[in-house]
């Protein structure tokens, strides 16, 4: 999603729209997951719909997305809407890290970057591993550090750009595969 002048250079794609295109790039490799356009409301802000197959991903997805996002003064809201068009809530009691990992699961089962999800306790602390497969997420954004524009992150830090990095008090830790070596 490059914004460019009539005059033909481009322009800096602005903050909404890199998020946006993190969203498509995670959340919508999954085919029961559709990502909508990134609209801007008539007050500036934005607001981008997920539409998913399944109340139970729908809802697992919804609690686990980072919902509102800030950018200066504009805000961006993710929705999550099931395929029969009813808007999902996220579950708001508090969880267990296993019920956490619950929802990575049905969350991301058909996600084709998610690899599996594990519970590790580490010096008295719990967190939730989400592991993901060792790829390179990468879209065209007006990055000037990239010779050809480009935004390049791991699908990990992708996830953890999207996700809530804290849910009832327990950490995620965003993981890429171990790769076998040759």
């Amino acid at each position: 999603m490059a914004f460019t002048r009539r005059d033909g250079r481009a322009g800096l794609s602005p903050p909404a729209a890199t998020y946006y295109n993190e969203i498509r790039s995670a959340i919508g490799r999954d085919n029961m997951v559709q990502v909508g356009p990134l609209v801007e409301t008539p007050g500036g802000d934005f607001v981008v719909t997920l539409t998913v197959r399944g109340e139970i991903k729908a809802q697992a997805l919804a609690t686990l997305l980072v919902r509102r996002r800030m950018f200066g003064d504009a805000r961006l809201t993710v929705r999550v809407r099931t395929a029969g068009g009813q808007l999902v809530t996220p579950i708001t009691r508090t969880l267990t890290p296993q019920q956490i990992a619950e929802l990575y699961r049905k969350a991301f089962a058909t996600n084709e970057r998610f690899s599996f999800v594990r519970v590790r306790r580490i010096f008295g602390t719990t967190f939730v591993y989400p592991v993901f497969r060792a790829q390179v997420v990468q879209f065209f954004n007006d990055d000037l550090s990239d010779y050809y524009g480009n935004y390049n992150s791991v699908a990990a830090f992708t996830f953890r750009s999207v996700l809530r990095r804290r849910i009832s008090g327990t950490t995620i830790q965003f993981s890429t595969v171990r790769r076998q070596r040759a």
